[in-house]
């Protein structure tokens, strides 16, 4: 049976990526072959699907540079945020998990490709940017003392039963948290909805329709875990 794509969108979130550094050039994909490339651009960690060729292809289309390296990042963990994305996924946050080693990416940006960035992810609707100089990163490239972006989930934690809940797709280390895949998290949701409707039916209608999409969020919100994340400071993006 042919599954429709926009449901095939939401669950597949946070989308397939390599497992070596690459760079999207004019819609290629290429292994990274020059770190000199990425002299003057702004690194933005890529918690969720910003490290997916499928996914920054859909933003920012098949033009342009765009290197991406992957990274482990020490004491945080990629969790649920208490919102849903456009797309009809519950999207990737930030928390801090000590102990906890995430394999995840940076994104290596122009500043036009950051101001693009900032667009895709609602920055004061759903996130904030955050700049980080303390993290604790493993890499074959030196991070030290260098300013790094992260997209932080505005309205908290999503709260399962009291608990925060990490991805599954995303790989980690003495991870603390409970893990489900997105396809359980959206089954989660959908067990709480009152007179149900078939789930394909459900979700097809949040993607096409905001209104009901932000109910579901606003939803989420209510019962969001608080997430503190000291390290970052939220930028002022109008000073871009």
């Amino acid at each position: 049976m042919k599954i429709d794509p926009l449901i095939s969108k939401a669950l597949g979130y946070p989308y397939p990526y390599p497992t070596y550094d690459f760079v999207i050039d004019k819609g290629s994909l290429n292994r990274l072959a020059d770190w000199d490339s990425l002299e003057g651009r702004i690194p933005v960690l890529a918690i969720g699907s910003n490290k997916s060729p499928e996914q920054l292809l859909r933003k920012f289309g098949h033009e342009g540079f765009l290197p991406v390296t992957f990274v482990k990042l020490c004491d945080y963990d990629v969790v649920y945020a208490a919102h849903m994305a456009s797309y009809g996924s519950i999207p990737a946050t930030l928390t801090a998990s000590p102990g906890t080693i995430i394999e995840i990416a940076v994104t290596w940006l122009s500043k036009l490709q950051l101001e693009h960035m900032h667009e895709t992810e609602a920055i004061g609707v759903n996130y904030d940017y955050g700049i980080a100089r303390t993290l604790k990163i493993i890499s074959d490239y030196d991070y030290g003392n260098q300013d790094i972006g992260c997209y932080l989930g505005r309205r908290g934690c999503l709260s399962v039963k009291g608990d925060i809940v990490a991805l599954t797709e995303i790989i980690a280390t003495n991870r603390i948290f409970k893990e489900v895949k997105q396809s359980e998290i959206l089954a989660e949701i959908y067990s709480n909805v009152p007179e149900r409707e078939p789930f394909e039916v459900w979700l097809k209608h949040l993607i096409n329709n905001k209104e009901a999409r932000q109910s579901v969020t606003a939803f989420l919100t209510q019962n969001a875990i608080v997430n503190a994340l000291p390290a970052f400071k939220i930028s002022d993006i109008k000073g871009l």
